[in-house]
């Protein structure tokens, strides 16, 4: 049985593209400077891990970081794709609503942007991250942001359009909620900024993305040196 999800990312990428793909959005610009501060000093040899590539907007970025970089997307037909216009990266048609096909404390670090609001179970995907995340590994995720005033706005002048049940966006985070989620899946040093689309005004009144890095945290030692075991 075809899996309708997967048919339904095959078409958006072969049809939506030129509207959704990262490359064109205001954001772009703003993502890969935060990238670039956080992922400055990872060594070439460590691997990055990229949760839902899409159309590869940003994973030939971060090549920049590591030779080693590896990454999924729902989508077959665009991971086909992308394996033909960057040969050097690892590309694996996976459903992010599955668990992870990687073994346990593999990836240095992971990039997951613009994805958790597409995911009915975005905890799972989160705990998964985790699973296959070294401990002290670093996670970069980005979503839509909405802030209290961003809301208003929605409810007054764009509810039928943000709302649209032809959207694919199924979440909608704050601050809170997505700090709360990354906790609750393990991750600890959590921080969190925003951003916008370049557009000073409404940058400042209303972001429109916001940005959270966390780190695996390191197992507890069971047994403390010179103790006795129990």
């Amino acid at each position: 049985m075809a899996n309708s999800q997967t048919d339904f990312y095959n078409k958006y990428w072969v049809e939506s593209a030129a509207a959704y793909s990262g490359e064109r959005a205001g954001y772009a610009p703003n993502f890969r400077r935060w990238m670039g501060r956080r992922l400055t000093g990872l060594s070439s040899e460590e691997e990055i891990l990229e949760v839902g590539c899409g159309d590869a907007s940003f994973t030939a970025e971060l090549r920049r970081f590591s030779d080693r970089v590896t990454a999924i997307d729902i989508s077959p037909e665009q991971i086909a794709l992308n394996l033909q216009k960057h040969p050097g990266i690892d590309f694996v048609a996976h459903d992010v609503a599955e668990s992870l096909p990687f073994a346990a404390d593999r990836f240095d670090a992971i990039w997951c942007s613009e994805v958790l609001e597409h995911l009915f179970d975005p905890a799972f995907a989160l705990r998964e991250i985790q699973r296959v995340l070294k401990p002290g590994g670093l996670l970069l995720v980005t979503v839509l942001y909405h802030g209290l005033f961003k809301n208003v706005c929605i409810a007054l002048f764009k509810w039928d359009h943000h709302f649209d049940p032809e959207y694919p966006h199924t979440r909608f985070f704050t601050r809170n909620t997505l700090g709360r989620l990354a906790a609750k899946a393990g991750f600890a040093q959590i921080e969190m900024t925003t951003c916008g689309m370049n557009k000073p005004w409404r940058d400042l009144l209303i972001p429109t993305n916001l940005l959270l890095s966390a780190r695996k945290s390191p197992p507890p030692d069971r047994v403390e040196r010179g103790s006795p075991l129990r």
